[in-house]
């Protein structure tokens, strides 16, 4: 049943977005990666799912799908308690009392009480009732629905740069490592594409101001569901998501001269509105909720993960941190590196790490032989125009630090990482297209130029 109806949800689902494609691609030429990006997430969300079945046979992944069935089968039974499970996060002793020998149980002490776990089984479960509580079928589900999110992403940079669109294609949908870790039942499936659809939200929320309704409501659920997993990547790009909006809305002014004196203004405002509501969802930050407490999670993390009598030699090492801002600062170097690059191919211990450790060499190479190509001051002067790579590349750096700092083992970086991964790489390639593109105009304009002169010097002769 689970391979039967997974055959039949991807058919219904391939035929959908088939019509889409066909009725988009002529107005949007980015449709053309529309059906290989959503195969390519099915594709490696099997190679997921069978990876921890047959090779890891155990892991999260396994018991958040037996979690979800487990409220997917409550749903059944029970949907009063299910929905309060659900959406009201309700999960109390009385509740945990409404699962049965017919539902099975999820984890009390591991999932059931631990609020962001419990968000991965909770937001899964949706997909397993609808799905018939077969794993297949919600996978496909999960999928369609996260894909919608990245997909939304992908179009905004294409809306930017519609010439590289290939390039873009490459370092939003394609990259293996993000696909791998995005595509399974895991929180790291959900942040990702509730982050990157986030950003589309606050684009069109408050700079096109286009569906309006539509873009707020998903901005409260992709916040909710953040907020929920992983709160630090909420305070990651928050700020820097409203100064990109400010920044758009400065570039908007047409006046030179109004721009200059509004500019200060409107990116403080941006950044100020940012941090406001940072304020205001403090009681979901957790230890996330203030400056002091961030500092000290992350030293206790890393320090926890950094155990060689746990993980072997499957883990790095920045060193030992103080709890303050020299301390981890002092960190800034190492921990930005480990967060963009690591695992090397060196710190390969296993096949997975190895296949990371190959891409990761990849953007290693494409970073170094941008700097030494084009150099530093011209990368400069393309950044600071263009606030989509500006904010791209200021959240890729700040999100790496962070995952940098508190991350110790490979196998928790490589999936920490990847929300790093296609902002960094979209700053990368369009940089390199924007200067590339002033290079051939320049020397179209040189060209001409020569023509020109010739012409002047035959009309003479």
């Amino acid at each position: 049943m689970d391979f039967l109806l997974f055959i039949v949800y991807l058919a219904v689902i391939w035929l959908v977005i088939y019509f889409i494609k066909r009725r988009q691609e002529e107005e949007n030429q980015a449709y053309k990666y529309f059906i290989p990006a959503f195969f390519a997430r099915i594709l490696f969300g099997l190679i997921f799912t069978f990876i921890y079945l047959f090779y890891y046979k155990g892991g999260d992944a396994i018991s958040y799908f037996w979690s979800a069935r487990a409220v997917g089968r409550l749903f059944v039974i029970n949907p009063q308690t299910a929905f309060s499970i659900i959406f009201l996060d309700e999960r109390t002793q009385s509740t945990f009392l409404a699962f049965t020998s017919d539902t099975s149980w999820p984890s009390w002490s591991y999932f059931f009480m631990k609020g962001d776990a419990a968000g991965v089984f909770r937001f899964s479960s949706i997909f397993m009732v609808l799905g018939f509580n077969l794993w297949l079928p919600a996978l496909v589900l999960l999928n369609t629905y996260l894909f919608r999110g990245v997909w939304k992403f992908f179009l905004l940079v294409c809306k930017f740069y519609p010439e590289n669109m290939k390039w873009n294609a490459l370092a939003i949908l394609f990259i293996p490592s993000v696909l791998f870790w995005s595509s399974g039942m895991m929180k790291d499936s959900f942040t990702l594409a509730c982050s990157l659809w986030l950003v589309t939200n606050i684009y069109y929320c408050f700079i096109e101001r286009k569906h309006f309704f539509n873009n707020i409501i998903m901005l409260v659920i992709n916040s909710i569901i953040i907020l929920t997993l992983k709160p630090y990547i909420f305070i990651a790009i928050l700020p820097p998501a409203m100064f990109w909006a400010s920044y758009l809305y400065v570039k908007k002014i047409k006046n030179k001269v109004l721009r200059i004196v509004m500019a200060p203004s409107l990116i403080t405002i941006g950044i100020g509105l940012g941090i406001l509501v940072l304020s205001f969802t403090q009681s979901k930050l957790g230890a996330y909720g203030s400056t002091d407490t961030a500092l000290k999670q992350a030293q206790i993390i890393q320090q926890d993960l950094v155990r060689g009598e746990q993980y072997g030699k499957n883990y790095y090492d920045i060193g030992k941190f103080d709890a303050t801002f020299s301390g981890v600062l002092a960190k800034a170097p190492a921990a930005i590196i480990a967060g963009l690059f690591r695992p090397f191919l060196w710190d390969a211990s296993n096949m997975v790490m190895l296949f990371s450790g190959i891409e990761n060499a990849f953007i290693l190479i494409l970073t170094l032989y941008l700097l030494m190509r084009i150099g530093i001051r011209s990368i400069y002067r393309i950044i600071i125009r263009e606030p989509l790579i500006l904010f791209s590349l200021i959240f890729s750096i700040i999100f790496a630090f962070t995952v940098g700092l508190a991350t110790a083992n490979f196998g928790a970086l490589v999936r920490y990482r990847i929300l790093a991964v296609p902002f960094f790489l979209i700053s990368l390639v369009n940089t390199f297209f924007l200067i590339q593109k002033e290079k051939a105009l320049k020397k179209v304009e040189i060209d001409g130029n020569n023509n020109q002169t010739k012409l002047l010097n035959i009309d003479d002769s």
